[in-house]
């Protein structure tokens, strides 16, 4: 029987695939023993319907939806990041009035974060504690190393127990992902900032594609990265109330992290993070455009 989630066995599978898949780290292994505890409390027992389909509104909240509809890797999802981005890319055009208030939120905190970039460095700097420093140990990985095993265990994990949720849930993360970084990369190649552990001025540039990694602070990697998942995982699994707050500390740990590493000035941590989550609810919104023709199809 499908669920609105991971059963308990899913849930165990989950994890041993993703404990498998990063050969049992010690930062890894903290997460597994979390996830054990937690994960078959919520998903154990059947819940009422797909919180994907609720969220953005659609009627129709039957699992059917998954098993006919839900994405396989196959020559219809391959397609689908190429008939997807265009559209994603293209997301301002349909802005509405909120949406533009949104931007304007951002754009302002990107000021304020511009301005105040070499007081936050150096409070991060001053700062070094022990405890700290493993905190970032711990987190750090999740910005770079683990989403791809997470999503790689969300797949297997989907398809070992027939769960076709999980399934499509793991491959709109990962198509979010691919997405995400195209445009964060883009924007690294063209804004050529310099990082902070090579300079104690924030405000040195270079000209495009110039500078090699020195200078590619903006925007941060980490920080599109784990936003990227975690929105994903908070779009998935919204009707679990503990998925959302969780996926997004351990996404803002991740970022903060890379102040605290003295790898990016707050700016890019501010962007890459803005860059992940908007990014990733584009993604979701043009999915559910192409959600609503199915569903209108399969009412008539």
């Amino acid at each position: 029987m499908l669920v609105n989630g991971l059963p308990g066995k899913g849930a165990r599978l989950f994890i041993l695939f993703f404990l498998f898949s990063v050969s049992m780290s010690s930062a890894c292994r903290y997460f597994g023993i979390l996830l054990l505890f937690l994960l078959p409390c919520r998903f154990a027992a059947a819940q009422q319907e797909d919180s994907v389909i609720a969220v953005m509104g659609l009627s129709d909240s039957s699992t059917a939806w998954y098993q006919e509809h839900g994405y396989r890797i196959n020559k219809t999802y391959v397609l689908s990041y190429f008939t997807d981005l265009p559209k994603v890319a293209g997301s301002p055009l349909r802005y509405s009035a909120r949406d533009w208030r949104t931007v304007a939120f951002v754009t302002a905190g990107a000021g304020v974060f511009l301005l105040t970039d070499k007081t936050v460095n150096k409070w991060m700097r001053a700062n070094q504690e022990q405890f700290y420093t493993e905190v970032a140990k711990v987190v750090e990985p999740f910005g770079n190393k683990y989403p791809p095993f997470i999503i790689g265990a969300m797949y297997l994990t989907g398809v070992v127990t027939k769960n076709r949720k999980i399934e499509h849930a793991s491959l709109m993360t990962a198509k979010s992902l691919v997405f995400s970084t195209l445009f964060y990369v883009s924007t690294k190649q063209i804004i050529r900032r310099r990082r902070p552990l090579y300079t104690q001025e924030p405000y040195e540039f270079n000209e495009p594609f110039q500078g090699g990694r020195e200078y590619t602070s903006f925007p941060s990697g980490h920080s599109n990265t784990i936003f990227t998942v975690a929105t994903a995982l908070a779009i998935e699994f919204k009707e679990t109330k503990w998925v959302p707050p969780v996926a997004y500390t351990l996404a803002t740990l991740t970022a903060l992290s890379r102040l605290y590493d003295n790898r990016h000035w707050s700016s890019d941590v501010w962007i890459g993070a803005a860059f992940g989550h908007f990014i990733t609810k584009a993604v979701y919104k043009v999915e559910a455009r192409k959600k609503e023709k199915q569903m209108l199809k399969l009412n008539f």
